[in-house]
Parts: C-alpha cells; structure tokens; sequence
C-alpha cells in the first residue's frame, strides 16, 4: 500500500521551481534576471528575503496580489538610490523580472518521470495543485502537464510568500480539503516543508542531501522515481 492510499490523501499539492524541474535550470534563469540592472537585482532579491522576514510581523494590505506587489516594490525602493516612485519602481520589476521569467520558462525539461507519476496520481482520483512563490508564467504547459491541474496558483494572489501559514491557508481554503488529506512536495525544507506541516498537511522533500535530517518532512526522495515508489 502507497502513502497516499495508506495516509487517505486527496490532494497532492506542488511547488513548481526545482520540485518539477531540476533547480539548475532555474538558477540559469536567475541570472538572466541579473541584467539588465545588476543594481535592481540586488535590490530585487533583498526585498523578497525580507518580505519573508516580514510579512507575518506586518500583514500585507490588501492580502493579495496587488498588495505585495506594491509594498514589494516599497522594498526595493528602499534600497535604490535616487527618487525613483513606487510605481516607477513597480514597472522596471516587472520588465526585468517577471516578464523576463515568463519567456525564459518556456525552454524548461521536466524531471524523468515527473509527467508519468503525476498521469498514475492523478488516475488514482487525486486531485493535484500547484502553488508556487513564481508566477505560474506557463510553466505547466510547457512541462506538458496542464491537463493535469486541478488548482494552480501563486502565493503572490494571497499577499504573502511561504511558509507564512496565510500562503498556506490561501491554498486550504482554495482546495477546500482536510489539511491531514493534503501531501505537499517542494525542494524547500523551509519554505515548502515546514510551512506545509504547520499547516497540518503532510509534506514531502524532494533533495539530494538525503542523508540530512529533516523532522519536519515525512518523506524525503531524491527523484521522481523514488517518489512514484513510496505514494503509489
């Protein structure tokens, strides 16, 4: 008997970047995003660390996706010198970051086996979620898996970035599911772990350090094979 079948899930949810593709090819794609202002880079990827650091001290307003893009590029505002305003600010974002993300996502691979597990999942009347920090962008066309989906969304639509459990609860409240019915798998112990559990889903790390300990997690694999192997 599989976890899924043996633990009762109804929902397998995902995140998207490194957990369906490998995260080299993600790291590629972050470097583009380097130019061209290496200057609003640094400010860029600042303002997302403290965002996290943030967001559940100081909750956005409005929680969505409007108010994290504003008080996002408040951020990054901070940290650019000149009188650049908000909305300036918010405009050259979204040009070098996530228009930028949503042409160079369409060269991305999936994992082996990735589509194949999901096909058995999914045949085995799971629903399946995707939920990632990044904007959606087309990423599940072009991973050939958008017949799958069941629910898709970015944490940016609830206001906040995981773990924050407002992400997380965003998501519950969409699936409409039993946290204790719900396996989450991501390639972030902190992020996707961590906050999937204190959530009260069941989680899944997908890592090739596993010879680390992650408590949190209640499995870890290595690939997609291996994870075929313990949920079916």
């Amino acid at each position: 008997m599989g976890y899924l079948q043996e633990k009762g899930i109804r929902v397998l949810a995902l995140d998207i970047d490194g957990t369906l593709y490998p995260k080299r090819m993600l790291n590629v794609r972050m470097v583009r995003s380097l130019f061209p202002s290496l200057t609003l880079a640094k400010a860029f990827n600042w303002a997302r660390k403290e965002y996290r650091r943030v967001q559940d001290l100081h909750p956005t307003s409005p929680e969505n996706r409007a108010g994290l893009i504003h008080r996002q590029a408040q951020l990054v505002a901070s940290q650019l010198r000149g009188n650049r305003t908000t909305d300036q600010v918010k405009a050259a974002v979204d040009k070098q970051f996530y228009q930028a993300w949503e042409r160079s996502f369409l060269s991305i691979k999936a994992y082996p086996t990735m589509v194949e597990t999901l096909e058995q999942v999914h045949s085995q009347g799971v629903k399946i979620a995707f939920f990632s920090d990044f904007p959606l962008a087309g990423k599940l066309q072009t991973l050939g898996i958008d017949d799958l989906v069941d629910y898709a969304y970015s944490t940016e639509e609830s206001g906040y970035l995981k773990p924050s459990a407002k992400a997380f609860s965003f998501l519950l409240d969409r699936l409409q599911e039993d946290p204790s019915k719900v396996l989450y798998m991501g390639d972030s112990y902190t992020k996707d772990c961590r906050g999937a559990k204190q959530a009260g889903m069941h989680s899944c790390l997908i890592t090739k350090d596993t010879h680390k300990s992650f408590p949190e997690a209640d499995l870890v694999v290595s690939s997609w094979k291996e994870f075929a192997s313990l949920v079916l």
